[in-house]
């Protein structure tokens, strides 16, 4: 198994879970599921479920084997093999006890069958999600050989007694799972490769790129100081517009090339000419664009990568590129508040090259002072609400919304835009 994070096998299950389960004809097409990597008690909603690790073991069949290295040090060179041990746990919040518990059953049985159903996932493994094929396995997974196998465990009913704590709370409803790697024997081999006519040898003065550290830096001035502040940020927390500083080591080949990664993404994207690439080998920068290419890059966290190229001639005079990628590194691209405008008391924040309509549910929060606004609707908004038109065009970019009935007209208060995670950058605003 090609990773460190273990955190990528976890996601595997979660996001398995969250897309399969919903598409059951037995799923009440109303209620929304939330599956959780978090703990079974820290978890709830109406119908929730956690599938959490709880235990981490080697593999004595791997440990064991016997790896041919001439190394005073042999086991740094060879996998790990590990066993990972997660609880799945429905926990419904419903107030009535006894639709809590039915609303847990109804969870659990359709887990159940889909973990029965998918006990092994590799780089493409599907879920038909509602909006399509959705692939199980994060992309810093994929293409590294991974295959996870999901087993329930026969856990006794009188030992799953022993997780809950009996005697002071009660039993809760749960399943067992070890999720391994497996190792798989190479098939016999079919072919042979022909007689070597030429050959040639390629040096590379330099190493694989390594990122660092993404930073940018942010200028705001605060209310009542007449000179703006400038603060490095760390990782990046950039607005379209802004340059991104990737520090690090050997970040130029032939040609280089800026990946973003991302969960809506199937595979990296790489940024185009619009993003201005400059960089010396141990320092790059960008620019944030709305697009890499035909992707829309929407405000968000992402994850960089650094590919570089080193192209090489062969024997022949023709001529073969390699290629080298870093580490991943998260960097944010933050909402961009371009102005904030109206009489009052509705006010109206135009944002940057994005329509915060098409942003859905939890994905899109507004804050005055210490205040979530709720998201209406229909407008006009009233008292801590606001609301995200989609006509006329020319309102497509703007959200509207009201301070709170408890902030007093003329108080200062900061506004803060939060899309998919990512924070707009610091901002006061008059209460009307």
């Amino acid at each position: 198994m090609a990773l460190l994070d273990l955190s990528l096998v976890t996601r595997c299950f979660t996001t398995l879970l969250a897309d399969r389960i919903p598409t059951f004809p037995d799923w009440p097409g109303a209620n929304t599921l939330v599956v959780s990597a978090g703990s079974p008690e820290l978890v709830n909603g109406p119908h929730a479920l956690s599938f959490y690790l709880y235990h981490v073991r080697e593999d004595a069949h791997t440990k064991a084997q016997d790896w041919g290295v001439n190394d005073a040090n042999p086991q740094r060179f060879k996998p790990m093999g590990l066993t990972l041990y997660y609880v799945m746990t429905p926990r419904s919040n419903i107030g009535d006890a006894n639709n809590r518990a039915l609303a847990d059953q109804l969870v659990m049985g359709l887990a159940l069958k889909t973990l029965r159903d998918q006990p092994y996932i590799d780089d493409a493994t599907t879920v038909n999600a509602g909006g399509g094929p959705v692939l199980v396995m994060p992309a810093a997974m994929r293409g590294r050989n991974n295959r996870l196998r999901c087993l329930l465990q026969p856990t006794a009913a009188n030992e799953a007694s022993q997780y809950w704590q009996a005697g002071t709370n009660a039993l809760r409803l749960a399943a067992y799972y070890e999720v391994a790697a497996t190792l798989l024997e190479p098939e016999e081999t079919r072919t042979r490769t022909g007689r070597v006519l030429a050959y040639g040898i390629h040096t590379f003065v330099r190493g694989a790129p390594i990122i660092e550290s993404v930073q940018n830096t942010v200028e705001f001035t605060i209310p009542g100081e007449a000179q703006p502040r400038r603060l490095e940020v760390s990782p990046a927390e950039a607005a379209y517009g802004q340059t991104i500083e990737v520090r690090g080591a050997d970040l130029k080949g032939d040609t280089t090339a800026f990946l973003l990664s991302h969960r809506d993404f199937a595979e990296p994207v790489e940024a185009d000419a619009a993003w201005d690439l400059a960089t010396d080998g141990s320092l790059l920068t960008v620019k944030a664009q709305p697009l890499a290419g035909a992707q829309a890059v929407l405000p968000g966290i992402y994850g960089a990568t650094v590919r570089t190229t080193a192209r090489r001639t062969l024997p022949d005079g023709s001529q073969r590129d390699f290629d080298s990628f870093s580490n991943q590194m998260a960097f944010a691209i933050t909402p961009a508040i371009v102005s904030v405008t109206g009489p009052g008391p509705v006010l109206i924040v135009r944002v940057d090259s994005f329509e915060p309509h098409t942003v859905a549910g939890g994905d899109l929060m507004v804050f005055a002072g210490p205040d979530k606004l709720t998201r209406v609707a229909a407008g006009p908004p009233g008292p801590g609400q606001f609301f995200t038109p989609s006509t006329p065009a020319a309102a497509r970019t703007t959200v509207r919304f009201r301070f709170p009935a408890s902030v007093t007209a003329g108080s200062i208060m900061p506004l803060r835009l939060v899309v998919r995670g990512a924070e707009s950058q610091p901002r006061w605003e008059v209460a009307p």
